[in-house]
């Protein structure tokens, strides 16, 4: 509870600081530079939006594969079907591919604020928000204590922003081992260095509870399904996942 006025006087100081420079300089395009209408709702042009893949159907309900032939309607996909993931939902706003790699990449690692209200815009879609109607928790992906440091923020803590009347918790998930990015590893090699990395401090935040957890991207799954095995073992009534991107398998 008291990490909410703190997060809530973030919001409103960032929305009062892009506001004032919309302000006093022209909306630029973040991925192209080309001038963007007044009416669009984030700093993205008419031709850099249609660049962006959306996730839509046909996808794997469960754990949200991209199908790579398009005709059909949503479908378990082989590997829900034999082995169901300790999450009961995975949902991606985009397909990590042109800008929405980039606003990805370049906020994640270049620190370029300016691609979270554009990231958040997206997680607010519909396909994407009924997941948050659906949770009384919201908790973000956490980092450990020692690569927060290094990167000098959270991008799934900031990424929930995206919701301000969500209840978003900062203890109910901490991580407890320190690992190398998961980048450039194969899917066993991603879940043998989450294994045992995560813990619910207070089992009695979840307990009982429907948790939403907030990531950038979706890879193969194994940091969320990670997360949500130990949530759910310490008491969590159902644990859905919800990220900005999500990488196309085909």
């Amino acid at each position: 509870m008291g990490d909410r006025p703190i997060l809530a006087s973030f919001y409103r100081l960032k929305r009062f600081s892009l506001n004032l420079l919309d302000f006093f300089l022209p909306r630029l395009c973040l991925f192209c530079g080309a001038a963007v209408a007044e009416s669009a709702a984030v700093a993205v042009c008419a031709d850099c939006e249609g660049g962006i893949e959306w996730v839509e159907s046909p996808v794997c309900p469960c754990c949200g594969l991209i199908f790579p032939m398009r005709e059909g309607e949503d479908r378990l996909c082989g590997t829900c079907r034999t082995e169901p993931p300790p999450f009961a939902r995975a949902r991606a706003a985009a397909v990590y591919e042109g800008p929405a790699a980039k606003a990805v990449t370049r906020f994640k690692f270049g620190r370029q604020m300016a691609y979270l209200p554009v990231m958040q815009h997206w997680l607010q879609g519909q396909r994407c928000a009924e997941l948050v109607t659906d949770a009384d928790l919201i908790v973000p992906v956490p980092l450990h204590p020692k690569r927060l440091r290094h990167r000098g923020f959270n991008q799934a803590l900031l990424l929930a922003g995206a919701f301000p009347e969500a209840k978003v918790s900062l203890e109910a998930l901490a991580r407890v081992r320190h690992t190398p990015p998961q980048v450039g590893l194969n899917p066993k090699e991603r879940r043998d260095n989450v294994h045992q990395a995560f813990a619910v401090p207070r089992p009695e935040e979840v307990k009982g509870k429907n948790v939403l957890l907030v990531d950038d991207l979706y890879t193969t799954g194994a940091t969320v399904r990670e997360c949500a095995r130990v949530l759910r073992r310490a008491g969590a009534k159902r644990v859905e996942v919800l990220t900005v991107a999500r990488v196309k398998h085909e």
